[in-house]
């Protein structure tokens, strides 16, 4: 089967294409330097904007971008709406071909995939870059770094590529070591706690209380040590499995925000969402270096502009689905339990104190990003 389509019939354009075998995306066949026209423009246009109407048969490329997300998501749309901005700013010189749902391989694979540059483009949170020895991306994940009352705003400031000055740090680190370059960030929600609470039993309302229940973390290392941090036992268990580690009873609860506990149904197997609100992610928009650099300057100008471009449209779509969601669960029969109605404040300096514990090296990198001096 294959993972993307080959126009075979018309030779100017250059595209990567991939054979899916055993659910994981294979590089096979480069069938030409990407972007390299005659001229140097961005597709033959005297002013490297992507081409001048009459040259008909100017050289193009197609990027492959993979999402593990469903479509109708901000992460299995957002590579759509960045191609659609990219094709119209170059002329149709650049273009994204966006596949959902891990069609072109597991997160795992795409990792590894985009660090090989056997595959183009990724949309997934910073820290699981961590899959090819690349811990200090974690930082942008931190728990309870960015300002609660205006994150998606914060994330935005505090991951852009060009002017905020410890992500270029980071990132500019990113591709020299791993080959994959970011190229910004949209925010995917803010991650909360659910849980199946026994009947005539209190929810947890502090970490200690939170000690007495096993939840599932990410198999990473920033966010499994935030759910330590919070004062729950874990379980590395991957996405695929959460609904039946629930539904067995091998785990007690899970972390992630309300559109994925919706979407994933994983509410059919819980009693409470705790908003903690521990998270804010930012999912990265990533490229592999190779790529980037076959780009003209002005084509990777206007892929960080095409980011920054749909951001408040990600927040928007993230805002105004969540009091639905909200209460499209409390129709299920989820209790939803308010930071007003926790110690917000123990879970916090908790989780903070854990972090600052697990990841001395990465302190520095996560203080100057953080919206205060990340203290507990």
């Amino acid at each position: 089967m294959l993972g993307g389509i080959v126009d075979t019939n018309d030779t100017s354009t250059y595209r990567r294409t991939y054979i899916k075998r055993a659910g994981a995306a294979s590089f096979v066949a480069l069938t030409g330097l990407a972007g390299c026209s005659s001229d140097g423009g961005d597709g033959g246009g005297s002013d490297g904007d992507g081409g001048s109407s009459g040259n008909a048969n100017q050289n193009t490329m197609t990027l492959q971008a993979n999402s593990p997300a469903q479509e109708g998501s901000v992460h299995g749309d957002v590579a759509s709406w960045i191609g659609d901005i990219v094709s119209e700013e170059t002329n149709g010189a650049v273009n994204v071909e966006a596949f959902s749902g891990s069609e072109l391989g597991g997160q795992a694979q795409s990792i590894q995939d985009i660090s090989s540059g056997a595959l183009d483009m990724y949309v997934i949170p910073y820290a699981l870059t961590a899959i090819v020895d690349m811990q200090e991306a974690q930082v942008f994940d931190a728990p309870y770094m960015y300002d609660p009352e205006e994150p998606y705003k914060d994330i935005y400031e505090k991951t852009d590529p060009q002017d905020s000055e410890p992500a270029k740090r980071v990132i500019n680190n990113l591709a020299e070591r791993a080959d994959i370059r970011s190229l910004g960030a949209v925010a995917q929600g803010t991650r909360r706690v659910s849980l199946t609470v026994p009947a005539n039993t209190e929810a947890p309302q502090n970490p200690e209380m939170l000690s007495n229940y096993t939840m599932r973390a990410v198999p990473i290392s920033m966010y499994a040590e935030a759910l330590k941090g919070l004062g729950a036992e874990t379980t590395n268990i991957d996405a695929s499995e959460i609904v039946q580690s629930l539904a067995t009873g091998s785990v007690d609860g899970q972390e992630n925000p309300y559109n994925i506990i919706k979407n994933f149904q994983i509410y059919k197997e819980q009693t409470h969402v705790i908003e903690t609100d521990h998270m804010h992610v930012p999912l990265a928009i990533l490229m592999h270096e190779g790529v980037f650099q076959d780009l003209t300057d002005k084509q990777q100008q206007t892929f960080y502009d095409a980011v920054r471009e749909v951001q408040p449209r990600a927040r928007d779509q993230l805002l105004s689905s969540l009091e639905s969601i909200k209460q499209f669960l409390r129709d299920e029969g989820i209790t939803i339990v308010t930071p007003e109605e926790i110690d917000y404040d123990a879970y916090r300096s908790a989780t903070r104190a854990r972090i600052r514990e697990q990841f001395p090296d990465l302190l520095d990198t996560i203080e100057s990003l953080a919206h205060d001096d990340y203290q507990p």
